[in-house]
């Protein structure tokens, strides 16, 4: 009887390369085609507590630029995280009705990144201390029916948590 040696080495070698082979036969499920480039809402925030001190970032119809009020709010936002360094910041970007429901998604993103770019960039705050969450007009402080343009929903909200 004869016998065969393998070097640990070797088997490992052999090992990758089935588990690589076995990755590439499991190939996920392809999602259904769309004629749409949506960019999804991410999960939901979890409900800050009740010592939440929350902020609001006004913005103009389709943009998605901090104004002079919008920077003013930023820098008290900024103002109460560096008196408390354990907290932190949850932006949430929305929208109103005017535009499509995938546009208004991407711009509620937007809005939720230049408030986030400048606490990070501007304010130099942690980027470890800032959730980012965007709805686009699903989540209305004032319901309004398709295209009507209200002021009190395109906001990014601040919650210093």
């Amino acid at each position: 009887m004869s016998r065969c040696t393998i070097s640990w080495s070797r088997l490992a070698a052999v090992g990758v390369i089935s588990l690589l082979g076995a990755c590439a036969l499991d190939q996920p499920h392809a999602a259904a085609p769309t004629t749409s480039h949506a960019v999804a809402s991410n999960p939901p925030p979890v409900a800050p507590g009740p010592n939440t001190v929350w902020f609001s970032v006004g913005f103009e119809s389709d943009s998605s630029a901090l104004d002079a009020d919008g920077q003013k709010v930023v820098n008290d936002v900024i103002a109460v995280l560096r008196r408390n360094p354990s907290m932190v910041t949850t932006i949430i970007g929305r929208t109103d009705t005017v535009g499509g429901k995938d546009y208004n998604m991407h711009l509620s993103h937007q809005r939720a990144d230049a408030v986030r770019d400048a606490l990070v960039y501007g304010g130099q705050v942690s980027a470890a201390r800032v959730e980012t969450r965007w709805t686009g007009e699903t989540r209305q402080d004032v319901p309004t029916a398709n295209d009507v343009a209200r002021a009190a929903n395109r906001v990014v909200d601040i919650a210093v948590h």
